[in-house]
């Protein structure tokens, strides 16, 4: 066959795996539109598929060129070798994307941490993970504004917290400082009553997810019910409130229970807030 007909038929199959390509996401993206109800699941799945589309019509397209060569075995292992040189970290990025989304690490509308930086994922990209930041300098994990883009090579090898997958909340905690002379046990009371009011709503669905994840997992015993614990330091005495609540309204529930006990011990005088203070004794010279 003469040369350029070989060239023509490159081109030519090129421009049909583009295009079969280009028609087979499009077709899947409708019907996962139809069959999959969950937003986060039908990203995933997509991101998935249109990975590995990319991967395999890239390999297609290298080998339909390479057949133009005599020496074919030879090319391919020079420009494998010659890829994992240059192209180490985007090569390691795609990879770290199958990785993120076959096996579950997170998904978009996740908040996760990794090498410190914690965020809300927004996208799970080719070569990028992006996610909008949280903390830095604003406190109780609220959004900053600013949009981290981290490369995906770097789940391999480094912990990444998820704070919203497989169970949807997370234990916070409250710290209430009292005198020694307050009535404790009434504190706590309180404690307990504010705090129930504030995880009523979504115990049952904390309870359900928890007994879901025991089809999978062996979790240990775990008390989603408040609980309040009575510390002695040198001062007062510190009572900690342990609470389930969404990771993304942590602020939101603090700002309730702080404002609900407060009102409450209000209304008793044998309940007083402890703080730092220092006594002065101050002595008179007498007088010669």
């Amino acid at each position: 066959m003469p040369w350029f007909a070989h060239h023509r038929i490159a081109v030519l199959g090129t421009l049909l795996i583009l295009v079969v390509s280009w028609i087979s996401h499009y077709f899947y993206r409708a019907l996962l539109e139809h069959t999959v109800k969950d937003s986060k699941e039908r990203f995933r799945r997509r991101s998935a598929f249109s990975t590995i589309l990319f991967v395999g019509a890239a390999a297609a397209i290298v080998l339909l060129w390479a057949r133009l060569l005599e020496h074919t075995g030879t090319f391919l292992g020079i420009l494998g070798a010659g890829l994992a040189i240059a192209l180490r970290e985007p090569l390691l990025s795609i990879a770290g994307r199958i990785a993120i989304l076959t096996g579950h690490m997170f998904s978009v509308g996740d908040r996760i941490q990794i090498n410190n930086m914690s965020g809300d994922v927004i996208d799970v990209g080719m070569f990028y993970t992006r996610m909008m930041e949280i903390g830095n300098w604003i406190q109780a994990d609220q959004l900053t504004g600013r949009i981290l883009q981290i490369p995906n090579s770097q789940v391999f090898g480094t912990p990444i917290f998820n704070y919203t997958q497989n169970f949807s909340y997370i234990w916070d905690e409250i710290k209430l400082p009292v005198t020694y002379a307050s009535n404790y046990e009434r504190t706590s009371q309180i404690l307990r009553e504010v705090g129930g009011e504030y995880t009523r709503e979504f115990l049952a669905g904390a309870q359900s997810q928890l007994e879901q994840m025991r089809q999978y997992f062996l979790l240990p015993v775990m008390e989603i019910q408040p609980e309040v614990f009575l510390k002695v330091t040198d001062n007062w005495l510190e009572l900690s409130m342990r609470y389930v609540t969404d990771p993304k309204k942590r602020r939101i529930a603090t700002n309730f229970i702080f404002t609900e006990v407060f009102k409450r011990i209000r209304e008793y005088d044998d309940i007083q807030i402890a703080s730092s203070t220092m006594d002065l004794t101050l002595h008179r010279k007498k007088a010669a």
